[in-house]
């Protein structure tokens, strides 16, 4: 059927092998019988062959990210109780978006006289959210007065900070669970990919927490199952969640 594929396109006549290649072509048809000769001079199939030897290994250590670690038999959350922190969650999501609207719509937006640390300021941050032992300060409580004066930009920063803490820390105690709840209340959706990849550090941080609990700590469980909660049934990081 493609037989007729096979035949020539430019007829060239006899090929005589004896031309001289190293002598440049008189014509068209001298050009054309040269490169017919040096085509059924190549390889049907030609492999590069590599000096393995002269290859450099790979210099970047690339670490690989699992999930979540399992929970404990005895510290996993059920179905129902996980259902119930979304309902929660959601709820209070919306509560903080009208009341913020109200404010801004009767221009009874709070005028804190806080001063806030820059945003590239780490530690000030942290120590304007959780205190400094060296100072001796009291945490300061995330309010809706604060909360409200965070732009968007503020509130991701601010919260990529206090999971550096989660994860370096490994807990999550009072103060530290206070800030990040509030913070994820008034995050906005979609997640860009660096708030994701963030969140995402969170559930496997608080995951480890949990695996690594002593018995007598068994009460920071129902935190560190909250934000893994969160994480992946409300902010959809679906293959983080619990059973």
């Amino acid at each position: 059927m493609n037989d007729h594929l096979k035949n020539p396109v430019l007829f060239v006549g006899d090929i005589d092998g004896d031309i001289d290649l190293s002598q440049p072509p008189m014509s068209g048809e001298d050009y054309i019988k040269r490169v017919v000769i040096e085509a059924k001079q190549c390889e049907d199939v030609v492999v590069a062959r590599i000096d393995e030897a002269r290859l450099k290994k790979p210099t970047v250590n690339v670490k690989t990210l699992g999930g979540c670690l399992e929970a404990p038999e005895n510290l996993s959350p059920t179905y129902e109780w996980q259902k119930c922190q979304i309902d929660d969650f959601s709820s209070v999501r919306l509560k903080i978006s009208r009341i913020k609207a109200e404010r801004e719509n009767y221009r009874q937006y709070s005028r804190t006289t806080v001063k806030f640390p820059d945003v590239d300021d780490k530690n000030g941050w942290v120590n304007f959210c959780l205190g400094s032992a060296a100072e001796e300060s009291a945490p300061r409580h995330p309010t809706l007065d604060i909360i409200f004066c965070l732009n968007q930009a503020q509130v991701e920063q601010v919260l990529e900070y206090l999971i550096e803490e989660v994860e370096s820390r490994g807990t999550v105690d009072c103060d530290l669970g206070q800030w990040i709840y509030a913070l994820l209340a008034v995050l906005e959706l979609p997640l860009n990919p660096d708030v994701c990849s963030s969140l995402r550090t969170l559930a496997r941080s608080c995951s480890v927490a949990r695996a690594n609990l002593d018995p007598e700590e068994h009460e920071k469980v129902k935190a560190l199952n909250l934000f893994i909660c969160l994480v992946a049934r409300y902010f959809r990081q679906l293959d983080l969640a619990d059973p």
